[in-house]
């Protein structure tokens, strides 16, 4: 499978009593953009932690902006899509593009990822490097995927994320526990400011 170059990254919050629909209504404009556009992959699921807990969370992964553009205009006209956000019982909250960064990982695409943590970080300088020399602790831990990238637009333009994906919450739990006293993770804390991790339970 081809690497992504950007992701699109849209959270809309939803009312608790109109969440199952709003999933069914997310499932189906996402396999409309699948089967009309050109997706290298698509992700959605609630974010669980955070700022905007209880928020809808859709990331869409394209080689291209040209891409997105394409399927942009698909969504915007998919009658799951309109049914959904002309509701009253869901908006749109924020979309953000994220720049991704090229970071050396053995991704496991066969194991179904549930989870996905993104931390948000404000730096001056790329994490690249960094972020590459510490992906072994994360892949020992049972990470599935592992992205760095860099906000374009939207919010906290300038920021990086990295996102990572898991199959059980005990990964995540695994990781931290390997960060907490790995000494390039502590150097580069120093370094940097984290203002943003949440949890994302997949769909």
């Amino acid at each position: 499978m081809d690497q992504p170059n950007y992701c699109v990254v849209t959270l809309a919050k939803c009312k608790a009593v109109f969440m199952p629909e709003a999933l069914e209504l997310t499932q189906g404009f996402k396999k409309e953009i699948e089967e009309k556009a050109n997706p290298i992959s698509i992700r959605y699921g609630v974010l669980s932690t955070g700022q905007h807990a209880g928020a809808i969370a859709f990331f869409q992964n394209y080689l291209s902006l040209e891409h997105f553009e394409k399927s942009f205009e698909i969504y915007q006209e998919a009658q799951d899509y309109r049914t959904l956000f002309e509701s009253a019982h869901a908006h749109i909250i924020s979309r953000n593009i994220v720049k991704y960064s090229p970071i050396q990982f053995d991704e496991n695409l066969t194991a179904s990822p549930k989870y996905l943590v993104l931390t948000r970080i404000d730096t001056a300088d790329s994490m690249a490097e960094q972020i590459t020399g510490l992906s072994p602790l994360f892949s020992e831990a049972g990470a599935l995927t592992y992205r760095l990238g860099t906000i374009i637009t939207g919010t906290n333009v300038g920021n990086q994320i990295l996102g990572v994906t898991y199959s059980t919450m005990e990964s995540i739990e695994k990781v931290y526990s390997f960060l907490d006293t790995h000494p390039d993770y502590k150097a580069l804390l120093a370094k940097v400011t984290v203002n943003m991790r949440d949890i994302v339970k997949l769909q």
